[in-house]
């Protein structure tokens, strides 16, 4: 059942693009872009090669390599190594669409074309499969790459020559091609701690199943020890050290969590809301709401999801001046 949580994680991305850039860059240049919380940002080189920094590891990627900073992480591209960068939003851009715009970054140097993004995510989960990624993590050569190589052909050819609806087929494929990076590493199997390593732990996978299959039931450290088939010590120092916070935490941070896009999305009343998530007081309910979320969830149904501070699940990063 473990992988059936990962199955629905994957189906309900809930993805939506921060924005999309096209750039033409001649060496020598360098670009940093700044820490974006709540998204991953992704690079395709369509032509020439460029390297990426970030968290000190260097990746030299070429025409149809992408790779993804899984967690907005701040990161520096550049024509190689030692090169100067200029801030993202110090450089000169063109908006073609209202999340997609062309850099061009003048030089007499080598001409590398690339594509990239920043995208954010609704779906539960995904705020915790993210933080089990690695800093980086590149496309791999698997079973999928000849159509992956195909959407890169694509993306290259909307961005040479951009026709109506250009920015709307890279976007679209694009974001495929992230969720398929992702994807890939899952099969991987090289998830030692975090939030995959728990849903594929045995004992551990099938506490969380039960859980996130009744997540309104009366959990407690007792019943999720039981679930696994382990004493209570144990199960909770396990869940400890390969989930990276105590059993209970989980619980409540996943609630509320469910609990807010129950409120956002599905208009249902708030009593409705507070058994889903495991409350039988509505009193008790609003506190835990608040607690997590700064706020009573009427409030937090009310304001404008661009002013809201979001739970991990469901960022609205800001993403700087335009």
């Amino acid at each position: 059942m473990e992988r059936d949580v990962l199955t629905e994680t994957l189906t309900d991305f809930g993805m939506s693009g921060v924005f999309y850039a096209v750039s033409e860059a001649h060496a020598p240049w360098g670009v940093e872009i700044p820490p974006l919380p709540g998204t991953v940002v992704f690079h395709l080189v369509t032509e020439g090669a460029m390297v990426l920094e970030v968290d000190g590891e260097s990746l030299t990627m070429v025409a149809g390599d992408m790779a993804l900073v899984p967690t907005g992480t701040g990161h520096v591209i550049l024509d190689a190594p030692g090169r100067e960068p200029i801030p993202l939003f110090d450089l000169p851009r063109v908006e073609i669409g209202e999340r997609y715009e062309r850099l061009v970054i003048p030089g007499t140097g080598a001409r590398t074309e690339l594509v990239c993004g920043a995208v954010s995510f609704s779906g539960l989960g995904v705020a915790r499969l993210l933080r089990s990624l690695p800093p980086v993590l590149s496309a791999g050569d698997g079973a999928d790459a000849g159509w992956m190589r195909a959407a890169f052909d694509v993306i290259g050819a909307e961005s040479r020559s951009p026709r109506p609806g250009s920015d709307v087929v890279t976007a679209r494929l694009a974001d495929i091609l992230v969720v398929q990076v992702v994807r890939t590493w899952l099969e991987s199997g090289r998830q030692e701690r975090g939030w995959v390593a728990g849903l594929r732990d045995p004992q551990m996978g099938r506490a969380l199943a039960a859980f996130h299959a009744e997540p309104g039931a009366a959990w407690s450290l007792t019943s999720l020890a039981a679930e696994a088939g382990m004493s209570r010590s144990a199960f909770a120092d396990r869940f400890r050290d390969t989930l990276g916070e105590p059993p209970m935490a989980y619980v409540t941070a996943w609630r509320m969590d469910l609990a807010a896009r129950l409120v956002r999305e599905r208009g249902l009343p708030l009593a409705r809301v507070a058994e889903r998530v495991g409350y039988q007081s509505e009193a008790a309910f609003n506190r835990a709401f608040r607690r997590a979320h700064g706020m009573t969830p009427g409030a937090f149904a009310r304001r404008d999801p661009a002013e809201l501070v979001l739970p991990a699940a469901y960022p609205v990063p800001v993403v700087g001046p335009r």
